[in-house]
């Protein structure tokens, strides 16, 4: 079962209930929420996987913020920076 799949189970457990006039006995009412969760899930990770542009823009801005704090810095400072420059970055790229 995929981690995806886990989560939609915990969202929505199997739940079976007679539904109308069904012959082969109770439905599962969740398995269609299940599944549109699913869904989701793969296409809410989709859009947020880096592309090699994105990467690139990563250590661009790596450098540009060592520059702006007068040398080579590994610290939570620079990696903070780092990433807020990313994420304006990709603010602006989505406009």
């Amino acid at each position: 079962m995929s981690k995806a799949e886990e989560r939609a189970l915990e969202a929505y457990p199997v739940k079976e209930e007679w539904v109308g006039n069904q012959y082969g006995g109770p439905e599962d009412v969740n398995k269609i929420s299940r599944e549109k969760y699913t869904e989701g899930y793969h296409q809410a990770e989709k859009d947020l996987e880096l592309s090699w542009k994105d990467i690139k823009e990563i250590c661009v801005q790596s450098v540009l913020v060592e520059i702006d704090l007068g040398g080579l810095v590994s610290d939570e400072r620079h990696y903070t920076e780092v990433l807020k420059r990313f994420k304006d970055f990709k603010e602006r790229k989505e406009k």
